[in-house]
């Protein structure tokens, strides 16, 4: 069964990375923008503080004012980027254990308790509530539930059979809703960098 499950999960990986290279593709076949004027600073700069300074709450407004909704988000992403490589190693049939079992658990555990508590939170705030659609809670529910099955497949290798079919799950459904922002981010974060540092205004002058 396990077998067959890893199977499935390298179609449904093909499959999410195909279709995601394709919406990049047609998000960019929209046109490049042709500049005039001269760069006021080197555009890479600006990357950099994209993908670094540029991420800290001191410099995202939003993050600051709701900085335990930030960690908890970051802890959640770690852990789902850290239940995506045991997924890896897995399929791979790569054993790990010591140290690096246990900073894996502690990763993915911390990450379910994050997930779960931003549900909640989405479900009780009214505000927030009313700015959701049904992909959220689809998204939240799917990756919540693989990085939970992460951590007890880490426990009892009886449940990696439904870590590989949780898993499979959330690559089909990933370029069909929000989860394809593990693509765009990095697109999206780029571009952003690029332009705004092409302009001076990444990084910030002081």
């Amino acid at each position: 069964m396990v077998d067959l499950l890893r199977i499935v999960v390298v179609v449904a990986a093909a499959w999410a990375l195909l279709a995601l290279t394709a919406l990049i593709v047609r998000a960019r076949a929209w046109g490049r923008v042709e500049y005039f004027a001269r760069a006021a600073a080197p555009p890479m700069a600006g990357v950099v503080y994209a993908f670094g300074a540029g991420m800290s709450p001191t410099a995202k407004e939003s993050a600051r004012e709701h900085l335990t909704t930030y960690l908890a988000g970051v802890a959640y992403h770690i852990g789902v980027f850290a239940s995506l490589a045991y997924l890896v190693l897995l399929v791979a049939g790569v054993g790990i254990g010591g140290v690096v079992l246990l900073v894996l658990q502690l990763l993915t555990l911390l990450a379910t308790i994050c997930g779960a508590t931003l549900l909640i939170r989405r479900v009780a705030d009214r505000q927030l509530r009313r700015l959701s659609c049904p992909d959220d809670y689809v998204a939240n529910l799917l990756t919540t539930g693989m990085v939970a099955l992460a951590c007890v497949a880490t426990v009892s290798p009886r449940l990696q059979a439904p870590f590989l079919g949780e898993s499979a799950l959330l690559l089909l459904y990933m370029p069909l809703g929000k989860i394809k922002h593990c693509f765009f981010f990095f697109t999206t974060r780029y571009y952003l960098g690029a332009h705004f540092g092409r302009r001076g205004t990444f990084p910030p002058r002081a």
